[in-house]
């Protein structure tokens, strides 16, 4: 058990799957220069949306979103802007534009395989620490790379939302602003005042959709709105179980904010991040990285039953192991059905 416990983070494959665009040129990231961790002054619990007791439990974590903290010096700020600037600079493939229902999202996802910056903040024991602090459970940058971070540009319609109303794939994240706040009218970060069931509701549309984004309008009463004090600070999320969206600008200007995915390292949590939504995703050896994510998750638990001090109850360890190889066998199922799809592409 012990080689796991003292390895909890997935590292980043040091092969650059095939697709990315790595920056040639780019800032240097230094933790003791570029980090100014905050502790949030208010931090909204799941209670507090409406979540019972027992979802609450489900989730493992109370905390629902805080206000926007200080996480990058303003040094460290400046630097993270010049990246996310290049790599829009050089969108050469990476995923850096979707369309969805008629209007263009702007982001690039795959971050860390295209810049050393973006890879080290990331990767930062100094963050995953202090996040696992406020959520009260042991964190780790998101097992799939391609989901470690996302970042997003402002649309090219200013009628648009910067993003929409939506619950994420993913379990953590915080929204950092990359750029200067005063430099842009509007763009505030929302989030509603309520579950993902409520706003399914309001939104008509299924709960398990709502990762899909939706342009219909929630309650402005029901919604809590953020203007970030400077670049370099952000909102800390349970993404999945809050539902958020980016507001549109008044009039065209540089909204540019980075979202940094994490995973618990608790191997016996609940796997809340949506693989089968996930698996659609264009993102180059996205179906090696769901692989490695049920492997993770089933592994840890493998490792526990060596223990010589696990309980011998036979019918308890067969339960145990079924629960052990859940995972992984999840992931099989999901990429089958991936390459299936790739040779049916293939041939036509």
């Amino acid at each position: 058990m012990k080689p796991f416990d003292l390895m909890p983070y997935l590292k980043v494959p040091s092969e650059i799957p095939e697709g990315y665009a790595p920056l040639a040129e780019e800032p240097t990231f230094n933790p003791t220069r570029d980090l100014q961790l905050t502790n949030p002054t208010r931090s909204w619990q799941l209670s507090e949306l409406g979540y019972t007791g027992n979802e609450v439990s489900e989730a493992g974590c109370s905390l629902a979103f805080t206000e926007p903290f200080q996480v990058l010096s303003e040094e460290g700020a400046a630097r993270l802007l010049e990246v996310v600037r290049l790599l829009r600079s050089n969108a050469q493939g990476g995923g850096l534009e979707r369309s969805e229902s008629k209007s263009r999202l702007i982001y690039v996802a795959g971050g860390v395989y295209r810049s050393r910056f973006l890879r080290e903040l990331c990767s930062s024991v100094d963050i995953a620490e202090f996040l696992s602090e406020l959520a009260e459970v042991p964190l780790a940058p998101h097992s799939l790379p391609s989901q470690q971070i996302y970042i997003n540009y402002p649309p090219e319609q200013i009628s648009e939302d910067v993003d929409r109303w939506h619950a994420d794939s993913i379990g953590f994240d915080y929204v950092m602003m990359a750029t200067d706040p005063n430099s842009f009218d509007g763009g505030e970060f929302e989030v509603f005042l309520g579950t993902t069931t409520e706003a399914a509701q309001l939104l008509g549309m299924e709960e398990s959709k709502l990762n899909l984004r939706t342009t219909q309008e929630l309650p402005s009463e029901r919604v809590v709105k953020f203007d970030f004090p400077a670049a370099g600070y952000a909102v800390f999320q349970q993404g999945n179980r809050v539902v958020h969206r980016g507001r549109r600008l008044n009039k065209p200007g540089d909204r540019i904010t980075v979202v940094p995915g994490y995973v618990s390292r608790d191997p016996h949590s609940v796997d809340i991040t949506d693989l089968a939504n996930i698996s659609t995703y264009t993102e180059p050896a996205i179906g090696s990285e769901i692989i490695r994510h049920g492997v993770w998750r089933s592994v840890r638990k493998l490792v526990q039953l060596l223990d010589p001090e696990v309980s011998q109850d036979l019918s308890r360890q067969r339960k145990e192991l079924k629960k052990a190889l859940s995972d992984a066998l999840n992931v099989l199922e999901i990429t089958e059905s991936m390459g299936n799809q790739s040779l049916l592409d293939k041939n036509g």
